[in-house]
């Protein structure tokens, strides 16, 4: 078997095994049958074509110790990234935590008794999880068989297999794997980090508080954050772009993309334009035939019409808002986010179609608000911020200016070194601060070494920093318990769909 259709049927066993194990786990054995057989021979469709889509192997054994050195570099990022509560964790893990864990301990559909709410509209209430758990359900299914621990390790490596599957992808679109290449994934970024350092002590700068320094006002500000935050919904979300811009699985693309919204809704709806963009490409070029094929029809829209039904009575999405900001705000937010960069690319770009359809979709995106929190611009601005880069990297390999190209390179190492001490270097920091609390009694009576480093580590001891953990989505403390679940009464996808006890 060749090297690259190795990769290609990794990709496809990732991004729909969490599909079909809710199909077989979360659905009553007739439904269970319809989606869980069409998503299989879909998928089955895919792996047959691979080997039309496969690479020589030339191009992975020349680069070999290129590749074997750049997964082994993502191992470490990955590993401080918190996932699996090994290492520190920012405050999203709240959630994602208590998440994992109902998955492992609760039987599929997990459901609750809600008690302790005071006035909450769930107080008495039975409910069923309704969120896009996707990413978790193949870690969750074997912790149910090897035991909570083991489940932790298996999600820290499903999230490993997702990142490197990303990595080879990007150095299959380019035909070249270098460190350049895990430097574009890891290193790629916004400028917005600068408002963080103007505005904040760099004591301060290390609070999560610190991104909004802008206010209610974020994009998916870098690949390295988008895996230490919202690593669920970025990971197959990636590979599903990356199999678009490839051009690949003509024939069955568009269940992919549909998986998009079992997996990641707001990724889904940020690659809508891009997937109008590549319909259009393709008429133009009489190669729309293949649209119309099973696998895209049928396929699709039972995806789609299957993850609606699961995710249409969760109420969180249904608070909508405009926002304005302040002029002096949104310039500097745009000129750190995008504007900068755009203007470097767009000598190689101006004519790009795709180029222009970005700068589109980031433009007002600031201004509208979903839930509570920054979730709508924040992740739908995955896939443009995502292709940007790829575009990046086709314009440092197109430029001939040397002052614009150092402009480029210029640009990537300011943003890798931004997020990489806002991320990594922080995560290494408090997971070491966490150690030193619980295996030595450094500072702990010594009232002369009064230093914020002391005050970290006698903080640890009172609340660790590497793990963060609700427990359960029904603990009373969870104030957002409306984000993840829904009114059995209320939920069509319980009331029709869902196995009965």
């Amino acid at each position: 078997m060749k090297i690259d259709t190795l990769i290609l049927r990794l990709t496809i066993l990732y991004l729909v095994l969490p599909y079909l194990l809710f199909c077989s786990f979360w659905l009553s054995l007739p439904f269970a049958l319809i989606f869980g057989v069409l998503g299989l021979y879909v998928a089955y469709k895919s792996w047959i074509s691979t080997e039309n889509h496969s690479l020589p192997n030339h191009i992975y054994l020349g680069y070999k110790k290129h590749i074997i050195w750049s997964l082994v570099l993502l191992s470490i990022v990955l590993f401080f990234s918190g996932i699996g509560s090994f290492t520190f964790q920012n405050y999203d893990h709240l959630y994602r935590n208590a998440i994992f864990r109902d998955l492992v301990t609760k039987p599929w559909p997990v459901t609750y008794a809600i008690k302790g709410f005071g006035n909450h509209i769930f107080e008495g209430k039975n409910t069923v999880m309704t969120y896009y758990m996707g990413f978790f359900l193949p870690a969750a299914g074997l912790g149910k068989i090897f035991g909570f621990t083991a489940a932790k390790v298996f999600l820290l490596l499903w999230s490993y297999l997702g990142a490197a599957l990303t990595f080879l992808h990007i150095g299959r679109y380019y035909k070249k794997f270098s460190l350049k290449t895990l430097a574009l994934f890891l290193g790629w970024g916004t400028l917005f980090f600068i408002g963080s350092l103007y505005k904040y002590p760099v004591r301060e700068i290390l609070e999560e508080k610190s991104w909004l320094w802008a206010g209610m006002i974020l994009y998916a500000d870098s690949n390295i954050g988008l895996i230490y935050y919202t690593f669920n919904q970025s990971l197959t979300a990636w590979l599903i772009i990356l199999l678009v811009q490839q051009g690949l699985f003509q024939k069955q693309i568009w269940f992919w993309y549909s998986l998009c919204f079992f997996l990641s809704p707001f990724a889904f709806i940020g690659m809508a334009p891009f997937m109008a963009l590549d319909a259009y490409k393709r008429w133009q070029n009489h190669s729309f035939k293949n649209f119309f094929s099973l696998e895209n029809t049928l396929g699709a829209i039972s995806v789609l019409a299957l993850t609606y039904i699961y995710l249409s009575s969760n109420q969180a999405g249904q608070f909508f808002q405009i926002l304005l900001h302040r002029p002096k705000i949104l310039i500097v937010f745009y000129l750190l986010s995008w504007v900068l960069v755009v203007a470097l690319m767009f000598k190689t770009q101006r004519k790009n179609q795709t180029f222009w359809l970005i700068i589109l979709i980031l433009t007002p995106l600031p201004f509208f608000q979903q839930g509570y929190g920054i979730d709508f611009p924040g992740r739908i601005s995955v896939p443009a911020l995502f292709i940007l880069m790829l575009l990046f990297g086709d314009s440092y390999l197109k430029e001939k200016n040397r002052f614009i190209k150092l402009g480029l390179v210029s640009y990537l190492i300011l943003t890798g070194i931004g997020h990489w001490g806002l991320e990594i270097v922080r995560s290494m920091y408090f997971t070491g601060i966490e150690y030193t609390a619980y295996h030595s009694n450094l500072f702990l009576e010594d009232k002369g070494k009064e230093t914020f480093i002391a005050d970290d580590i006698q903080a640890s001891r009172i609340k660790p920093y590497c793990i963060k953990d609700l427990g359960t989505l029904s603990n009373p403390k969870n104030e957002v318990i409306w984000n993840y679940m829904s009114d059995q009464q209320q939920s069509r996808y319980y009331r029709w769909l869902a196995p009965k006890p």
